[in-house]
């Protein structure tokens, strides 16, 4: 296989090498058939490995060889820490001590490419700026300045080069994925080519630092009731895809505990208004800061926090969300057939193995029963639920990868803040919010209409119905309906939706009678108005009916 399209890849290619052979990883140059490729350098590079790195266990030297990688290859090990699902805990723990560090390039060296970014000299748009850093990483290098009217601001500078070196990583990583998926079946389960196109989307996502601001402008927006949350703003007249300035915000960063208590904080309120913003973000927004440690906190006066760094964000759509809520409370209720039927929905069409999957789900969700949902750690549900669907050679949805990273973040941040924190405390009322929103008469109407169309569309178009003889096998849902056994589950629909709204109409009427039995003026009975009194009888009576009704209906379908 050709690997190469230029000399410049070859030799990225030979530095790769050589430094996984420097940290013991020649089983994966000879695994990928790369010998060829070493040459003369495995000879000079294969000696005995140093004692310091012949000790560690394989994971420590994995991170040690990515950071010697350089950017493109520190950011896919973050990435990697996500994935609960692909890789054993202690290689996720060791890659989330991943260090995105690099020496300071000198600002005489960024100046031109600053200068074509802004499309003017610095001097005409900033009175002054300090040419140290105050940040430095991979990608970019981070500098205060003062504009001409005394605005404080952060210029955060792309490196030269950076984004030449990392199109050339992708490519190589692109083509050894290809390989990899070709080579080894137990690879190929995981979808190494999906993984690396997955990757590579969010690095150039990341790359862009306009992409970055609009994100800051999203979040802005969607929390603008939460007055205590302050974004920074941006500049947009001087941003672009390889330069971000933004408002510097001073403050005591989340981790200074010592400050905050200095200050007569209340840190029990900051950690809760802090969960308070990310749960927002997650459940109701479909918009969330993926990336919510301390150092992306900074404390203000009167108990308000600036959030910082929109470089990762994550996104749930009103499906992913809704599904979320539904294994929640199907692990709160205890109801093994709703949680399997997500883990299906998340197998996106593969063959699943429905009985056995029921089996291991029942077991797990046994796990936390009796476990208030205030209390229950979605961390460790999600790491549960990633366990399993490895076993049946699945990968859960990489947005949920992100939110699980989000949440042990952000429950690390809550207990350095208060270490009696709770994280699900704060997602108790969004939580009751959306289900009660979830099942509200006017979404159960909408879902009806839905379902109605969908049926009628069967009619007409039955070849479309998944799993319809197509051959695809990974369909793990009922086989397709008859036409009478749609028409019944249309009436069935429909008739559970006039209960609904029978059901609702009633509760009014209840409340109307309660309030017409206070009233002072008109005949009484027992101290009780007579309409009240009538109109309470009629709508006991309405009740009645409606139980027998139901009854009937419910004896009718076990019959």
């Amino acid at each position: 296989m050709n690997l190469f399209s230029s000399a410049r890849e070859f030799a990225r290619l030979r530095e790769l090498i050589g430094i996984l052979l420097k940290y013991g990883f020649d089983d994966i140059v000879r695994w990928l058939h790369l010998e060829g490729s070493v040459g003369w350098l495995r000879r000079w590079v294969r000696q005995d490995l140093p004692a310091d790195i012949r000790r560690l266990p394989s994971e420590a030297r994995a991170r040690l060889a990515l950071e010697e990688m350089g950017p493109t290859f520190v950011k896919l090990g973050q990435i990697l820490a996500t994935r609960v699902d692909l890789l054993p805990a202690e290689w996720i723990s060791e890659f989330e001590k991943l260090q995105d560090q690099a020496a300071a390039v000198p600002f005489s060296q960024l100046k031109p490419q600053l200068e074509r970014s802004l499309g003017a000299k610095v001097g005409a748009c900033f009175r002054e700026i300090d040419e140290k850093p105050v940040g430095t990483a991979s990608m970019a290098q981070v500098y205060r300045a003062v504009t001409h009217i005394g605005q404080e601001v952060v210029l955060k500078i792309r490196r030269p080069g950076v984004e030449e070196k990392i199109q050339a990583d992708l490519r190589l990583l692109q083509k050894l994925a290809e390989i990899a998926e070709a080579q080894s079946a137990e690879l190929r389960r995981y979808q190494p080519i999906e993984i690396i196109q997955e990757f590579e989307a969010s690095l150039l996502r990341e790359l862009d630092f306009s992409i970055e601001a609009r994100s800051a402008d999203r979040m802005r927006d969607n929390l603008r009731q939460l007055d205590w949350l302050v974004i920074p703003r941006i500049y947009w007249e001087w941003t672009c895809d390889d330069l971000n300035v933004q408002e510097f915000i001073r403050g005591i960063p989340a981790k200074n505990v010592e400050a905050i208590d200095a200050a007569g904080l209340d840190r029990k309120q900051l950690a809760r208004r802090g969960a308070r913003a990310v749960w927002k973000m997650m459940l109701e927004d479909g918009f969330f800061h993926a990336d919510p440690h301390p150092g992306n906190f900074l404390i203000l006066p009167g108990g308000r926090i600036a959030m910082l760094d929109y470089g990762m964000v994550g996104r749930l759509t009103a499906t992913r969300r809704d599904q979320l809520i539904r294994l929640i409370r199907g692990v709160a209720l205890q109801e093994p057939d709703t949680v399997t039927q997500v883990l299906v929905e998340w197998s996106a069409g593969r063959y699943v193995n429905r009985d056995g999957l029921v089996a291991e789900v029942t077991n797990l969700i046994e796990q936390f029963e009796g476990v208030p949902m205030a209390e229950l750690d979605i961390n460790a549900l999600l790491t549960a639920i990633a366990a399993i669907l490895r076993n049946y050679s699945l990968r859960l949805p990489s947005e949920l990868t992100l939110l699980a990273k989000a949440c042990v973040t952000l429950e690390g941040f809550g207990r350095l803040i208060d270490p009696h924190f709770q994280l699900m405390d704060e997602a108790m009322p969004l939580l009751r919010k959306t289900l009660a929103n979830r099942y509200s008469p006017k979404v159960l109407a909408r879902a009806v209409r839905s379902r109605a169309l969908d049926a009628v569309e069967r009619l007409y178009h039955p070849g479309t119905v998944p799993g319809n003889g197509n051959g695809h096998g990974g369909y793990s849902g009922p086989p397709p309906m008859q036409i009478e056994e749609l028409s019944r589950l249309v009436g069935r629909l429909e008739r559970a939706s006039h209960r609904q709204a029978r059901a609702v109409l009633l509760a009014g009427l209840f409340l109307v009678s309660g309030m017409m039995l206070q009233l002072e003026d008109g005949p009484h009975v027992l101290g009780m108005h007579v309409l009240g009194l009538l109109s309470l009888l009629g709508c006991t009576g309405y009740w009645l009916w409606m139980l027998t009704q139901l009854w009937w209906t419910e004896r009718g379908h076990r019959d």
